[in-house]
């Protein structure tokens, strides 16, 4: 949630027609002069994290954007990753931003800047919506948790999972 819902609502389907994910960085950078920063509470078991930021990610994969978010991190590993870019300034959004797309292969999910919960509760001040995978759907407050064996996926009988 933050700048990214902006971008998922604004993002020109001509412009991802031309630029790919490219369109996605460039929508941000014409968004980001309006945006206002968030607090961001998150609860997961005993932990409870208090945050000023323009974008909070919480994954449930290995990947963001095309980009790998921590190299340990997997679909399969039943774990939720959030993370949040930057603090309240635009500046160090963008600082974050920049660094986790050249680091993040190299980063594990024991790092900076890393919570990893199978279950959180998210309070946002004020209330935001939720981009999720590109889709604007929900608010905050939420409760995102893992639900193991959710998705069926059909295969061939002689597909390898590795």
């Amino acid at each position: 949630m933050g700048v990214s819902v902006q971008v998922a609502d604004r993002v020109p389907h001509r412009l991802k027609r031309h630029l790919g994910r490219s369109a996605y960085p460039l929508t941000a950078l014409s968004a980001l002069p309006g945006h206002r920063p968030f607090r961001a509470c998150i609860t997961a078991g005993d932990t409870t994290l208090e945050f000023e930021t323009h974008q909070l990610n919480i994954a449930n994969g290995a990947f963001h954007g095309g980009r790998r978010i921590a190299r340990d991190a997997d679909i399969d590993d039943r774990l939720l990753l959030a993370y949040r870019f930057g603090a309240g300034s635009r500046l160090h959004l963008i600082g974050s931003a920049v660094r986790h797309a050249l680091t993040g292969s190299y980063l594990t999910m024991d790092d900076e800047p890393f919570l990893t919960t199978g279950d959180l509760h998210l309070e946002t001040y004020p209330a935001l919506p939720l981009d999720i995978d590109g889709e604007i759907r929900g608010r905050t407050p939420v409760r995102i948790h893992i639900r193991p064996n959710a998705l069926r996926v059909m295969v061939p009988q002689d597909f390898i999972d590795r």
